[in-house]
């Protein structure tokens, strides 16, 4: 028996599937399927059920899985202490966007990250919010940058900096856009983002405050669609404010003059995990390039 087994046998768990799990470790299925005999043929019981709708644990499966996992984290304390003493941080790290690349700053992040640590390899991937979420909080990211705080009790939320967001129009909408109320803004067609998005959770709530409910004509899952659908006529859309304020100064959106909505950037990390020398190498990197304050907030939870 090999960690590698034990690495396939959580993932076949989690994922419920071999071709996922295949996916999801690089391996091809039989690779996948011969390790898990492997490990059947080692403990001497079947591990999981294999059905027409995926892989389903057994009870001896379930039980074994929990000291699977305890390994699987011990031999990665081992491994995280040992390049601590040396002062190495090295390995893959994958981290979660779901917003434009420019607007956290990951150009400066990642040189300030990669000079600091060179042996890191660093893969940056871009998802909805709750995909960046649920990719934290099961192993498949290491960290990433979310609006808004979501709810679970094993992510570790560290306040970045505010966001502010404003309601925007096409030019051609201008006069109407300027006399409207949540109710008028409702009225008009409106662009918007899947509900797993953080975008969608802010517009909702707003208008839920407003007892009204958009009417959305089309939902987009890249923030950067949102403007160029604005600008091309379709319909009203949440801005970030500094773009929203550069499109009305290029003559390209007409911005409500009413309220504007406010969230935070959050950076999450997975709690049982945030003293892993990568983790910690990936929090000070955005500590240094968005506050030397940053870490210490007690907003930061």
């Amino acid at each position: 028996m090999e960690l590698y087994h034990l690495k396939t046998f959580a993932t076949v768990a989690r994922e419920g599937s071999l071709t996922r799990a295949a996916q999801r470790l690089l391996l091809s299925q039989p690779a996948v399927s011969g390790h898990i005999k492997i490990l059947e043929e080692e403990f001497g019981t079947a591990l999981f059920e294999r059905t027409a709708k995926g892989m389903h644990l057994t009870r001896e499966g379930g039980l074994l899985l929990e000291d699977a996992e305890r390994t699987l984290s011990a031999a990665k304390t081992l491994i995280d202490h040992a390049r601590t003493l040396h002062g190495d941080v090295a390995g893959a790290v994958g981290i979660g966007i779901a917003s434009d690349p420019a607007t956290l700053r990951m150009g400066a992040l990642l040189s300030t990250l990669l000079v600091a640590h060179p042996k890191l390899r660093v893969r940056v991937s871009h998802h909805i919010s709750a995909d960046v979420v649920e990719g934290v909080r099961d192993g498949r990211l290491d960290a990433g940058f979310v609006l808004e705080e979501w709810p679970d009790h094993g992510l570790r939320h560290v306040r970045i900096a505010p966001v502010r967001l404003r309601i925007a129009g096409p030019v051609a909408w201008r006069d109407r856009i300027a006399v409207a109320d949540w109710s008028g803004l409702a009225d008009l067609p409106w662009i918007g983002t899947p509900p797993r998005c953080s975008f969608h959770r802010i517009a909702a709530r707003a208008f839920a405050r407003n007892d009204t409910v958009p009417h959305t004509i089309v939902e987009v899952d890249q923030e950067g669609a949102l403007k160029t659908l604005v600008t091309g006529g379709l319909g009203l859309a949440l801005l970030r404010e500094e773009q929203a304020l550069a499109a009305e100064a290029a003559g390209e959106v007409a911005l409500w003059p009413g309220e504007r909505l406010e969230s935070h950037l959050h950076l999450i990390v997975p709690v049982e995990r945030e003293r892993e020398p990568a983790i910690q190498a990936i929090r000070g990197a955005v500590q240094a390039v968005w506050s030397p304050r940053l870490l210490n907030d007690p907003a930061s939870r």
